[in-house]
């Protein structure tokens, strides 16, 4: 039955998708938000130009191409292509303008790399509401860069036409421009529609010829080369790269297209043969396994069509102990002679045959792109000088080589942004055309040494290339947080913090995402990954190349809110925070989400950051944020240093568990499991959120994550406000969870170090003064040994000590206090967004997403610093909507408050905090071999 949709044009049949776009469908169908199936270039033109000449160039030439533009069908499960009429938008010619910026060239690139990395909607090229809805596969613009001086930029997705069909097009754009210029007649047309490309691959399969080219391929490759991997790692294509660019001088590419002409082949054989060298030493026996493009464009009238019919096929050069660099020329001859007759075999077929226990739908391998199309075009005596900007997925490295009409030769370097920073890219690229230049110069010398220096303008590798570090992996112990969450009631997949940030207008997705996968290579919380099977839990590090924040394109999702109201932004962040709390899944290392809400060149965006539980915590949200400008390239300040530490941390808590001066803490614990065990408290749903202030005197400030004074003062008047509530305790006292910031000499990286611990506070016997209650709080927080820090050790890090311990009173309020989130150290224009754009469902509580209370309430303490010497307080007020309804709730938050403001007004104000209060707590630092460390007295 036929399956197309109900929007077809009234028209010719549907034609068939060639091999070439069935492949990218696929593909793109596999990763709908994978941006990496673009081919882009400029053309660079300097001198006179007439834009309304270009624009009308340009819609003749799309005119003379309708198949570009199409919608998707599906017929007895095959899909097809239909073309749809031109939008008379797609017609114009957008005019953009970065003179005034300080590199106009590199600001009119990020513009272009903003539209590469947004892939198209599959579903409304399959069936959109309307003709017109159906998205473009391709677009241009015009930028100015000063006066005669433009680029014009183009882009188009593979499924529509492949890097050979652009340079058609772009040769006819600028036939119809010079004829429009000159008042001439421009040349016929010399496209051929895509119908011969898709028929020539029909005829193909049928015939002898694809079983003799099979045949050909299996004897060529009897068994499968092993990939060349130079890091010793593989990632996922990313749908950005880091290019690096070496220009080779007048002499160096003058003798290597000599000495390539003299072997009988060009310089594309040289490339190649240079490109094996290099290669050679990360190589089991010199053997280099590549993978070429070929334009599979063999039969009559495929040479004509602008069209997607690009191949990527396997190429083998073993450069060996005494092979010369002409011994490698001529494999390299042999090889292109090989892949030019049996070229129409697809490569993504010949894959599935030669490597079939590897992953991916390509030939895996280095990836070299031989380009001979023009480099220089005539716009009506203006030169035009054709850069390419990206020619497709990446999943290792990519060389694309070209010839300039003066005869030099240009390599671009492309490298999986998950494998290489742009230092050890530009090393390979050193390296490739070091090789290249030795190639030219000394032919009979060995290929498989590295290059000597040489004088002039040939560039020479510095060492051997290294990837970026993963910084650590591999498994790591479960922190106390882990243990902590592990029993919480409930779903834990979807817990999670949250930031909203203002962030500079323009930042653009690729250096965003590069960014945010930057941040995610330091911090190894950003890369863990959650395994639980039986109700036993355990946890690892990912490397970053199987880690979604460095190698999934929808870790970050861009929203377009230029012009829309500010409610309705409230309404799409909300939005966007549910889905991306939902697309969290620690089993499988997917951890950090963000979305980009891009307001448009000229206003600031807001960014919003979701986190796993066990991934960050309020330090860890400070460090990522100042981090991330930084990673962006937003700011002047040199990148941080390394991050990381969370495997010696871990390490450290489990020694300080067994060690003498933790286990005698034990006494204290053991005393709260002979006293009542404390309530059962009903389930609840996400409770009744309120949200009060407080301005109070800023005391002493506290590095170590201590009882600070505004905790005592809050404990106390939360003490006096159940003394009359018996939904609030257990008639006995009031169980507190006090979960304090982690330590001054935790690591400063992501992920959750803070620490919890049980304390019972007295409740009044009756009426008390704040004064009182201030008093037996400051006895009781005094009172509990290392600040709290071991009850979390030796609860689940010490099997011995665990059993003891189970009869603690589980359930109570939590009290968290944190500090508010600043500015970014790196660049200020990186901060917490204005609360008007948070939407306040989720402003009551930035931590602890996701999770049912345990308890009859959170309360979760945000200070920050105010003027005349006070600190703001917000207090994020959770109640359990079992016990309280919302105005009980609301009540109950705000007397609780008035008495915290009371207490501190009081006739002891002059006292709070009391002399002597910074020295009641102190924490003693465990040693490994049982006996304690110094004091450190606070």
């Amino acid at each position: 039955m036929s399956a197309t949709t109900a929007t077809a044009p009234v028209g010719p049949a549907p034609e068939e998708l060639t091999a070439a776009q069935a492949h990218v469908l696929a593909a793109q169908s596999a990763n709908p938000s994978y941006a990496g199936h673009h081919v882009g270039q400029y053309i660079e033109l300097v001198g006179p130009l007439d834009a309304a000449a270009l624009e009308e160039a340009l819609g003749l030439t799309l005119d003379e191409a309708p198949w570009l533009r199409f919608r998707l069908t599906l017929d007895d499960g095959r899909y097809g292509q239909s073309p749809v009429a031109l939008r008379p938008a797609g017609r114009s010619l957008p005019r953009l303008d970065t003179s005034e910026a300080a590199d106009p060239i590199a600001a009119a690139l990020d513009l272009v790399r903003e539209r590469l990395a947004c892939p198209p909607r599959l579903d409304l090229l399959l069936d959109p509401p309307a003709p017109e809805n159906t998205p473009d596969l391709f677009g241009a613009a015009l930028v100015t860069l000063g006066t005669e001086h433009h680029l014009l930029v183009q882009y188009f997705h593979q499924l529509a036409v492949d890097g050979y069909g652009v340079s058609l097009l772009s040769r006819r754009v600028s036939e119809h421009y010079t004829a429009l210029v000159t008042g001439s007649r421009p040349p016929a047309s010399p496209f051929a529609p895509v119908s011969v490309l898709a028929r020539a691959e029909r005829a193909y399969l049928g015939s002898a010829a694809y079983a003799t080219d099979l045949e050909a391929w299996s004897r060529r490759h009897p068994a499968p080369p092993v990939p060349v991997r130079p890091t010793g790692r593989e990632a996922a294509p990313s749908d950005t790269t880091v290019r690096a660019t070496v220009l080779l001088g007048p002499a160096e590419s003058a003798a290597v297209t000599a000495t390539a002409r003299l072997a009988g082949g060009t310089w594309g054989e040289a490339v190649l043969a240079a490109c094996a060298a290099h290669l050679a030493p990360y190589a089991d026996g010199g053997e280099t396994p590549m993978a070429l493009y070929t334009t599979a464009r063999t039969a009559p009238g495929t040479l004509r069509v602008p069209g997607a019919a690009v191949n990527i096929l396997p190429a083998r050069l073993t450069a060996g102990p005494h092979d010369t660099f002409r011994d490698l020329l001529r494999q390299a001859s042999a090889e292109l002679d090989f892949l030019r007759r049996h070229q129409r075999v697809r490569g993504e077929v010949l894959a599935r045959h030669i490597w079939p226990g590897l992953s991916g739908r390509r030939v895996p391998g280095l990836l070299v792109n031989l380009r001979p199309f023009e480099s220089e075009l005539d716009f009506g005596g203006t030169t035009g000088h054709v850069v390419s900007l990206a020619s497709g997925p990446v999943d290792d490295l990519s060389v694309a080589a070209s010839c300039r009409p003066d005869g030099r030769l240009r390599l671009d370097v492309d490298g999986n942004p998950a494998l290489y920073d742009a230092g050890s890219l530009d090393e390979h690229a050193r390296g490739f055309a070091a090789m290249l230049t030795a190639l030219g110069r000394d032919p009979d010398r060995p290929a498989r040494p590295a290059a000597p220096s040489t004088a002039g303008s040939a560039p020479v590798p510095a060492r051997r290339p290294t990837p970026p570090t993963d910084g650590e992996a591999g498994p790591l112990a479960l922190l106390p947080s882990a243990h902590r969450l592990r029993a919480t009631d409930g779903p834990v997949d979807c817990a999670h913090e949250a930031v909203l940030l203002s962030v500079p207008a323009g930042l653009g997705t690729a250096p965003l995402r590069r960014a945010l996968a930057g941040l995610a290579r330091r911090h190894p919380a950003l890369r863990l990954a959650l395994h639980r099977s039986n109700g036993i839990w355990s946890q690892e590090v990912r490397p970053a190349s199987a880690a979604p924040a460095c190698t999934e394109a929808d870790t970050l999702r861009r929203v377009p809110v230029a012009g829309v109201p500010a409610g309705e932004r409230d309404r799409l962040v909300e939005a966007a925070l549910h889905r991306a709390a939902e697309e969290l899944d620690p089993g499988r290392a997917r951890v950090l989400r963000a979305v980009w809400f891009d307001a448009g060149p000229r206003e600031p965006g807001l960014l919003l950051l979701v986190a796993h539980l066990l991934s960050v915590d309020g330090v860890g949200w400070q460090t990522l944020t100042d981090e991330l400008p930084l990673l962006h390239g937003e700011s002047p300040t040199a990148p941080p240093g390394p991050a990381g530490g969370l495997s010696v941390w871990a390490a450290r808590l489990g020694a300080e568990a067994g060690s003498g001066s933790r286990i005698a803490e034990l006494t204290h614990w053991a005393q709260l499991t002979r006293s009542p065990a404390g309530r059962s408290w009903p389930a609840g749903g996400p409770g009744h959120r309120v949200v009060t202030r407080l301005e109070l005197p800023t005391p002493v400030e506290r590095s170590d994550g201590a009882p600070h004074a505004f905790d005592v003062l809050l404990l106390a008047a939360l003490a006096r406000t159940a003394h009359s509530r018996p939904r609030l305790h257990d008639g006995s006292g009031l169980v507190v969870e006090l979960e304090l910031p982690r330590p001054a000499h935790a690591p400063r990286t992501a992920g959750r170090l803070s620490t919890v611990h049980t304390v019972r506070l007295p409740l009044p016997p009756g009426p008390a003064s704040g004064a009182e209650a201030y008093d037996r709080t400051v006895l009781t927080l005094g009172a509990v040994p290392g600040l709290g820090r071991g009850l979390e050790q030796l609860r689940h890090l010490n099997t011995q000590t665990a059993a003891l311990l189970a009869g603690l009173p589980r359930r109570g309020v939590h009290y968290q206090r944190r500090a508010a989130l600043r500015p970014s150290a790196g660049d200020g224009r990186w901060a917490p967004a204005d609360g008007a754009l948070w939407p306040a469902t989720y402003a009551a509580d930035p931590s602890g997403g996701g999770l049912p209370l345990s308890g009859p309430l959170r309360l979760v303490v945000q200070s920050a610093a105010g003027g005349d010497g006070q600190s703001l307080l917000t207090l994020h007020w959770h109640w359990s909507d079992a016990l309280f309804s919302a105005a009980e709730a609301r009540a109950l938050s705000e007397e609780a408050t008035a008495t915290a403001r009371e207490s501190a007004r009081s006739e002891r104000a002059g006292t709070y905090p009391e002399p002597g209060f910074a020295a009641t707590f102190h924490e003693t630092t465990p040693t490994t071999d049982g006996a304690p460390g110094a004091a450190t007295h606070l």
